[in-house]
């Protein structure tokens, strides 16, 4: 496929004639990664654009509420820099919150 092909593909989908999904397929079956393909609608003024951002709606069991939290100690400091034990750990972790807990062995 030369750039001359990718061109009219992109203008494909700049029409509408090709969808983005059948788009990406095809240069995937080239050998280009998805976000590389996608990155070529980006820069060619074919981003997806989002119709409105979606509206934030609570849930009915604490509704968006404050956050209580129930300790059998409650924590002293929330700094998890300086926190020294299981009890300041966990309420330290709510402010970082991070992806993966570690366990000192």
């Amino acid at each position: 496929m030369t750039e001359h092909d990718i061109r009219r593909l992109i203008e494909d989908v700049r029409q509408g004639a090709l969808p983005r999904r059948s788009f990406i397929q095809r240069l995937v079956s080239l050998g280009l990664t998805a976000p590389m393909a996608s990155m070529l609608l980006v820069n060619a003024g074919v981003a997806q654009v989002a119709a409105t951002p979606p509206v934030y709606k609570p849930t009915k069991r604490g509704g968006g509420g404050a956050l209580k939290l129930l300790f059998w100690q409650g924590p002293t400091l929330l700094n998890p820099h300086f926190a020294t034990g299981t009890k300041d750990n966990e309420g330290s972790r709510l402010i970082p919150e991070p992806l993966a807990p570690w366990a000192a062995a």
